[in-house]
C-alpha cells in the first residue's frame, strides 16, 4: 500500500513560482495554502498580498485577492473583516512592505 507524502494544496494554483531561487515567498505560499486547506476554509478566505516581489501572489493562490500599497497591507485585511465579519482575511507581507519600504506604515 502507497502512502501519500506529498500533495499540491487544493488553495494553490497549478502555475510555476516568478522567484528568484533561495527566496522563501513559494515556501511560505505553499504552507499558507496548506492551513487554509486543512482549516476548509478556502471559499470564505481573502489575502492581502503586498506591493513588490510577492504582489503577484494572486497568481498562486486560489482564494479571493485585493492588493495593497506598501505598508497598507494590515489596513486594509482589518477594514475588509470589519465590513465581511464572517471572511477569514489575511495580509501576507514581503520585508521592502513591511521593514523597509512601508515601515513608516505598519
Amino acid at each position: 500500500m502507497t502512502k501519500t507524502v506529498f500533495k499540491h494544496p487544493e488553495s494553490l494554483k497549478e502555475a510555476v513560482f516568478h522567484y528568484c531561487p533561495g527566496c522563501g515567498h513559494s515556501i511560505v505560499h505553499r504552507l499558507v495554502a496548506e492551513v487554509i486547506d486543512e482549516m476548509g476554509i478556502r471559499g470564505i478566505t481573502i489575502g492581502v498580498p503586498p506591493a513588490g516581489c510577492a504582489v503577484l501572489a494572486y497568481n498562486y493562490f486560489d482564494v479571493d485577492m485585493i492588493e495593497a500599497p506598501h505598508g497598507r497591507g494590515p489596513a486594509m485585511a482589518s477594514a475588509i473583516k470589519r465590513c465581511l465579519p464572517d471572511r477569514v482575511v489575511f495580509s501576507y507581507q514581503g520585508d521592502g512592505d513591511l521593514a523597509a519600504i512601508g515601515i513608516a506604515e505598519s
